[in-house]
């Protein structure tokens, strides 16, 4: 009987233990050794990922995915591509090291001509109807693609109107990707472009001109939770406004929502 109740306990503990593969550790500068906070780390494609937080820290759940692919990615650093059978052995309490990406920034040629300004996207300021974060999990992102009228297109600002505020105060990333076959494929700024939302705004608006952002043809724009917070944010939307395009946490497979499009908007050159 003793030989039984062992036997049934290994097998407990050895399921847990499959299942249940938390790691823990920081993401550093592999050139200066500083931590990097807001790096998004995940398995490509899956709902398991996070965020480092302020001091670069991190705490993740593989879930005994062994033959996947772990992605540890930030604006500004090359991405590391690990197995999670090779991450969960080797980076235990240590220090995952990215490197600098030395980015060769495209060229943009301008003719000389006379510049039209125009508002893109949906501009509803609706109480009624909202979409967002219901929940505040770490590299949740959520946006919706932006037409543009002519190329190459200046952006200068963002705007997002706000239905439901955070309890407490959220800083938030908010990106810009390029389209490919419908959902977002690469990053199109070269620098994190951070956002703070407070308990009582209702309104987002950020200059965007010092960060030369050109594009060339439709783009996604989105907001990406990157910070422990309580509660959520619901942004105003309106019903049939084109497709809500969102991804459950870092490194998860994006997905389009078809009506419920977000009050998300710029501000452009073009």
């Amino acid at each position: 009987m003793m030989i039984k109740y062992a036997f049934t306990l290994l097998l407990i503990l050895s399921c847990d233990i499959l299942y249940a593969q938390v790691i823990e550790g920081t993401v550093a500068d592999a050139k200066t050794g500083q931590p990097l906070p807001y790096v998004n780390i995940g398995i490509a494609g899956k709902a398991t990922g996070t965020v480092t937080d302020d001091n670069g820290r991190y705490k993740i759940d593989l879930k005994g995915n062994t033959n996947d692919t772990v992605k540890i990615s930030m604006i500004g650093y090359q991405p590391k591509l690990l197995l999670s059978s090779v991450f969960s052995a080797n980076y235990q309490g240590k220090a995952i090291q990215l490197e600098p990406d030395n980015i060769k920034l495209k060229e943009v040629t301008v003719k000389p001509k006379k510049w039209k300004t125009a508002t893109l996207g949906n501009t509803t300021k609706s109480k009624s109807s909202n979409s967002g974060f219901s929940s505040s999990r770490l590299g949740h992102e959520l946006g919706r693609i932006i037409k543009i009228k002519g190329s190459p297109t200046f952006i200068k600002r963002f705007n997002a109107s706000i239905s439901s505020g955070p309890v407490d105060s959220v800083k938030m990333r908010l990106n810009f990707y390029s389209i490919k076959n419908g959902i977002p494929d690469q990053v199109l700024q070269h620098q994190n472009i951070f956002v703070t939302v407070r308990k009582n705004d209702e309104q987002i608006s950020i200059d965007l001109e010092p960060y030369n952002i050109y594009v060339e043809d439709d783009f996604l724009v989105s907001l990406e939770w990157i910070q422990s917070a309580r509660g959520g944010v619901m942004f105003s939307s309106s019903f049939l406004s084109g497709p809500f395009i969102w991804r459950e946490t870092s490194q998860a497979r994006w997905e389009r929502v078809g009506v419920g499009g977000l009050g998300f908007n710029v501000q452009v050159e073009y």
